[in-house]
């Protein structure tokens, strides 16, 4: 029914969950607008909640446990995001009994009563006019009855304690396969969102660095990852990091050479031709992003009612083009300590105990 209602429409829906709200989402074109804010607003109030799909995932729960479990990187993603937060299983992915043990009831009863009762933000960009926005806004998400829920405050999140011991996780892969993963505690965007942006130059610095250590010298790895993430919902979480795909043998070198690049960081400027080739790309990106709608969608959240976010919009580029070598150098000096890193490392099955 809903196909043959949506006949020549190009319109779109996805739900989907972020650290401190559930979005209703999609994307259209100009003379569909209405259409697809009737969509959301029928999606957001009188969801069929079917139970197909979530019987589908449910029956290849084994098949999807078994994939990840055959990987450095499923293992790695499977389990990092919630060890980096101090085992808040939020952000973890759901174990073989909790997929084939979960109904579709579960996610209902789950969100139902916010998506009733709680403050809702619409936000619209691309080719529309205000005027436009309004009048379809005020025609659905804006014909709904009153909601008197205040939104719900968002609990503390910080980065794990520095720790020597690693921590080692399993896979079930190829025995010359591993991942090292060692990062640093920062803060979250919104503390000090300049903070924030000379980190995110600095993780560039990292990347370079671990780029010409171990695949330009040494060839260990050809995609060494490095960067820094601070968190736009939790003030006191953000983190640093580096990361490698390596042979297992190689791993206790990069936690050697990756807190020596810190240290380095640490003790002397970078150069200005480093400076150069870690921010250029990220003004780029910066460039490119802001003519898109994706980023301005992922980036207007709360900007009714929080300040912050008209100010760190305002200054992004000018804050990224003002950092200086000094900059960074008190950065890595205060957050890049060892004993506040940060170890992981996945390993295989059969490569016995590290």
């Amino acid at each position: 029914d809903m196909n043959a209602a949506l006949t020549g429409k190009q319109v779109s829906s996805g739900f989907a969950v972020s650290d401190d709200r559930f979005l209703v989402q999609g994307s259209t074109r100009p003379k569909d607008f209405a259409t697809q804010m009737q969509l959301l607003a029928a999606y957001l109030t009188d969801a069929g909640w079917r139970p197909t799909g979530w019987e589908r995932m449910r029956s290849l729960a084994a098949s999807i446990q078994n994939q990840l479990a055959s990987t450095p990187g499923g293992v790695f993603n499977r389990d990092v995001g919630a060890l980096i937060r101090g085992g808040d299983s939020r952000w973890g992915t759901p174990n073989l009994a909790q997929m084939t043990g979960s109904s579709v009831g579960d996610a209902r009863a789950a969100v139902s009563k916010p998506l009733a009762n709680d403050p809702i933000e619409v936000i619209i960009v691309g080719d529309i006019s205000v005027e436009e926005a309004i009048r379809q806004t005020a025609a659905t998400f804006g014909a709904l009855p009153q909601r008197t829920a205040a939104r719900a405050s968002v609990p503390p999140l910080t980065f794990p304690s520095g720790s020597k011991e690693v921590v080692t996780l399993r896979h079930r892969g190829r025995e010359d396969q591993g991942i090292g993963f060692i990062a640093w505690g920062t803060q979250g965007f919104h503390t000090d969102p300049a903070t924030a942006r000379t980190l995110n130059l600095l993780g560039a610095v990292y990347q370079l660095r671990l780029n010409d250590r171990f695949r330009e010298k040494e060839g260990v790895t050809y995609s060494p990852q490095a960067g820094h993430s601070a968190s736009e919902v939790f003030d006191r979480f953000g983190y640093l990091y580096g990361r490698i795909e390596a042979p297992p043998a190689d791993l206790p070198g990069f936690f050697t050479a990756a807190q020596q690049i810190a240290d380095d960081l640490k003790t002397n400027p970078v150069t200005a031709d480093e400076l150069v080739r870690a921010r250029r790309p990220l003004l780029e990106q910066i460039e490119r992003v802001r003519a898109g709608n994706e980023w301005w969608l992922g980036e207007l959240g709360d900007i009714a009612d929080d300040p912050r976010v008209l100010r760190a919009l305002e200054t992004q580029v000018s804050d990224l083009q003002a950092i200086t070598p000094a900059a960074l150098q008190a950065a890595a000096q205060r957050f890049l300590r060892p004993d506040a890193a940060y170890r992981l490392v996945v390993v295989p099955e059969k490569a016995g105990a590290r």
